[in-house]
């Protein structure tokens, strides 16, 4: 069997070829710009500190009208984050014990814990002002992902409330 290529044919050939080609490069151009990342924050909170926890893309909550405090809020959950950009969640945090109680705010067990950072009120630990017996307070959660993490990746950590 004999395979022949007329010139009108090898003409569609090369087209076909460029198309896939065209194809494939900008397919290869767009994935290396994005980046999954599958993930889970912890919120402990230890004292007679209660909270609510939302995860983006939560507007942000007025937390003196919250009703479903916890002493174990759940944990947040930020989705898909893309290299060089960052998501906004929340905590709010009602002190349930004594007047004029402060608390502070950290992250323990970042994984990984280079390229991830995690801000409070855009600081990485947190002390917040005195609050009243009952009154709330909100935290704003930030996580950002530097462009050198590698895709795909996923992270995790801990913030503890004390």
């Amino acid at each position: 069997m004999k395979i022949e290529l007329h010139p009108k044919t090898y003409r569609w050939a090369r087209l076909a070829i460029a198309i896939v080609a065209v194809a494939l490069t900008s397919y290869a151009a767009y994935a290396a710009t994005q980046i999954q990342i599958s993930n889970t924050g912890t919120v402990g909170i230890t004292k007679d500190w209660q909270g609510i926890t939302f995860s983006p893309p939560s507007s942000q909550p007025v937390c003196s009208t919250q009703l479903t405090y916890s002493g174990t809020p759940a944990a947040m959950a930020w989705g898909s984050i893309q290299q060089g950009s960052s998501a906004t969640g929340y905590i709010c945090v009602k002190n349930a014990g004594g007047t004029g109680s402060t608390y502070a705010v950290t992250t323990s067990l970042l994984t990984p814990s280079t390229g991830i950072t995690v801000t409070y009120n855009g600081t990485s630990t947190l002390t917040s002002t005195p609050l009243q017996s009952s009154e709330t307070s909100l935290i704003v959660v930030v996580v950002s992902v530097a462009l050198s993490v590698p895709s795909p990746s996923s992270f995790s950590y801990t913030t503890t409330i004390q």
